[in-house]
């Protein structure tokens, strides 16, 4: 697939995060996936946090590391998808995801790795790389991955 990188970002602290989600939510519509790489604790869960706010969600997003998948309202549906605890990529097939892909919704994957070959369409990726000794920075890279 070809990469697009539309966004790369480094920010020092939560404001700039902030900053940085208003910027990339912008790009997102109904039926687009996008999936989020980086370490633990770097800032998967606070982008989704954001990014459902920005979508007009009245919920506060939180972690679903144990029931795998949040859903809030905002505009449209938002999926928060959770993969940290999925070890197999059989234990995919009974979470249903291939219904999410298509129904008008927008889908944040956390931890995608198991499922990122079978995601053949459009998405979006969204790189994180924390400097862990000194925690004083991220950089956020937002890449559009398309045909």
């Amino acid at each position: 697939m070809e990469q697009q990188d539309l966004i790369i970002r480094e920010v020092f602290d939560q404001q700039e995060s902030i900053t940085f989600a208003a910027e990339a939510v912008l790009f997102f519509k109904p039926n687009d996936t996008i999936l989020l790489y980086g370490a633990l604790g770097s800032g998967k869960t606070f982008l989704v946090k954001e990014f459902t706010r920005l979508l007009g969600s009245k919920q506060e997003a939180y972690s679903p590391s144990f029931t795998i998948v949040n859903q809030y309202m905002g505009k449209v549906l938002i999926n928060h998808i959770d993969l940290y605890r999925i070890s197999h990529r059989r234990e995919l097939a009974n979470l249903g995801l291939e219904d999410f892909w298509n129904g008008g919704y927008i889908n944040f994957i956390e931890w995608p790795d198991l499922l990122e070959s079978t995601i053949t369409w459009p998405h979006f990726r969204i790189n994180i790389e924390v400097n862990f000794p000194a925690k004083s920075w991220r950089r956020f890279r937002l890449s559009k991955y398309a045909g």
